[in-house]
């Protein structure tokens, strides 16, 4: 379905029609647990999450959620990773309170993204992606795009409507401000 009929579905349920949810989930159900299995990924191998269940977790989420704005699939799709990324840090949390011990993802940013200067774990990555969202939205939004979506830059560049250069350029920007909020909490200031 072309992305304007998604974005003339949301519209409409942001008007108040929360029964087309189901459909705007239905026909982007696809890409959903696409997303869904690249944000498990993420995650040590023996996590008991499926990508089916941490779709439908989300689409509770959306579902019970009374102030839903999403302006389009971009919005739909990103309000769903996020969703996502909140749900398994809050697994990951309870986990770690039920066996009182620390439980992290053996995967890494670096491994995530091919960077070996960003190597920090996915609990360390909730923290960073809120400090960078309240520095810069701009920053944060691309920083969530390639790491958690995956997405390549040519991708994020049509997402947020700048060229793949600058997008190139806001990642770098993106990449140091991560390391330096990463490193500011190692040096403990």
């Amino acid at each position: 379905m072309p992305q304007q009929a998604i974005t003339a579905l949301l519209s409409e349920i942001k008007a108040g029609r929360k029964d087309l949810v189901d459909e705007v989930f239905a026909l982007l159900y696809a890409e959903i647990k696409n997303i869904a299995g690249y944000q498990l990924n993420q995650l040590s191998p023996g996590q008991t999450i499926t990508p089916t269940v941490l779709a439908h977790e989300c689409y509770l989420k959306v579902v019970n959620n009374e102030d839903l704005h999403l302006d389009n699939k971009r919005h739909f799709l990103h309000y769903l990773s996020l969703s996502m990324r909140a749900y398994l840090i809050d697994c990951l949390r309870a986990k770690a309170t039920a066996k009182r011990q620390h439980i992290k993802s053996d995967r890494s940013l670096s491994d995530c993204v091919g960077d070996s200067q960003l190597n920090f774990k996915v609990m360390e990555m909730e923290s960073i992606f809120k400090r960078i969202e309240a520095i810069d939205t701009g920053l944060s939004e691309i920083l969530q795009l390639k790491v958690l979506l995956g997405l390549t830059f040519g991708e994020i560049s049509e997402v947020i409507d700048l060229s793949e250069r600058q997008v190139m350029r806001r990642w770098q920007q993106a990449k140091a401000m991560a390391l330096a909020i990463h490193n500011t909490g190692k040096d403990g200031g």
